[in-house]
């Protein structure tokens, strides 16, 4: 009898053969992209529900080049995304994982969707936190910086809430008090008061944290002036 997972395996091969076939090129056949891309994704599925991982991760970056092809650019984004959050799940090499997440997240800005271009790269740096700091900090400046030249703030907080945390946790502080900055910054344009000024306060913390307290004190009469 065969076992389930045998049985997705054989379903995940299948799909592999039928996606390479419309993939084909010949001297009087043109690869049918949108047909590859459809069996590169059921392979995907298919290997996911197997518990092959590396080879739905594989799958998934096929059926993302054939959607590519076929100039469905969020399609290939997600493809990637879904490939990037297999290989995290299964404890796949950060640096490939948040490779995966930016290359998902360029396709996405090319469709013309920046948040979630901006999102990806949050993803990124959170799966390389652990690996390699100055790296996963790079990955939350671009995001932040992202969120911030398209006019996306509304869609920031919680990546920015997200990067201090990081930095603090590591004693990144004077990093953190310019993020902390540059959040109430952006809470100053909303109606939310509370938030900017629990912001404002955390920036005094910060600087107490840091051992300055002068500055600290000069802060805090100037966020009393605010």
């Amino acid at each position: 009898m065969t076992s389930p997972n045998a049985s997705r395996l054989q379903d995940a091969l299948h799909y592999m053969r039928e996606a390479n076939k419309y993939a084909e090129r010949g001297i009087f056949k043109k690869p049918d992209w949108d047909l590859a891309a459809q069996n590169y994704e059921k392979a995907a599925q298919a290997f996911k529900a197997a518990q092959s991982y590396n080879e739905a991760v594989s799958a998934y970056v096929k059926s993302s080049d054939a959607m590519l092809h076929s100039f469905s650019h969020f399609m290939a984004g997600r493809a990637l995304e879904n490939a990037a959050a297999i290989l995290e799940l299964n404890l796949g090499p950060p640096e490939h994982v948040a490779d995966l997440y930016r290359r998902a997240g360029n396709l996405y800005l090319q469709d013309f969707k920046p948040d979630r271009a901006a999102e990806m790269l949050v993803k990124g740096a959170k799966a390389l936190e652990n690996a390699s700091l100055e790296k996963a900090i790079k990955e939350y400046m671009n995001a932040c910086n992202l969120y911030e030249s398209e006019n996306l703030e509304r869609y920031a907080t919680d990546a920015f809430k997200s990067f201090i945390g990081m930095l603090v946790r590591n004693n990144r502080l004077g990093q953190a008090i310019e993020i902390l900055q540059r959040l109430g910054n952006i809470q100053s344009k909303t109606p939310n008061v509370y938030s900017y000024y629990k912001t404002l306060l955390s920036i005094v913390v910060v600087q107490l944290a840091i051992g300055d307290e002068v500055e600290a004190e000069n802060r805090f009469r100037a966020f009393c002036n605010t």
